[in-house]
């Protein structure tokens, strides 16, 4: 082997560790943007649990009224749908943020597979995307900012004639 390629290969070598160890050092949390962090904080693990009170909202799309939980706190957000193991037909989730802004959704420990409906100030929809059951690499989000998103099981959407450009009455 020519000396060339040795110090090649003793680089790339090097590369490959290197790269190895950002990553490994680097959990894909602290990844995640501060504004993303701000707004959904990870609640401790006690905190976890539905209350059968949840505040309740009635919106509309077009000829469809479903009534969904409000999610319009940090810790609201942060649990969202999270080990629930069904989600009436048309029952949703409503995500009101203070601001209008681009916000990452998961999947983590919901189990329930879900399609999300990005609302912009306007109340209209700007993006409709599929998400996948419990997994926690995939992070879904609008390539434009929104003040609200509206999960539902996945293809109610599409069941009910729900497209992007459709207004959505109700949202507080």
């Amino acid at each position: 082997m020519s000396t060339k390629r040795f110090f090649y290969l003793i680089f790339l070598i090097i590369i490959v560790v290197g790269v190895f160890l950002i990553f490994k050092r680097r959990p894909m949390i602290d990844i995640i943007s501060k504004s993303y962090k701000d707004s959904f904080p990870l609640p401790k693990q006690p905190e976890l649990s539905h209350s059968p009170s949840e505040e309740k909202i009635t919106l509309k799309i077009k000829d469809k009224e479903i009534e969904v939980e409000l999610a319009n706190t940090p810790e609201k957000r942060a649990l969202g749908l999270m080990f629930r193991q069904s989600l009436e037909e048309n029952s949703g989730m409503l995500f009101v943020f203070d601001k209008e802004g681009i916000y990452p959704f998961w999947m983590k420990n919901t189990g329930i597979p879900l399609s999300i409906a990005y609302i912009d100030k306007k109340s209209v929809i700007i993006d409709i995307l599929e998400m996948i059951p419990n997994q926690e690499v995939i992070r879904y989000s609008p390539s434009m900012p929104f003040i609200a998103a509206l999960e539902m099981n996945q293809g109610w959407f599409l069941r009910n004639g729900i497209n992007i450009g459709d207004t959505v009455y109700g949202i507080p």
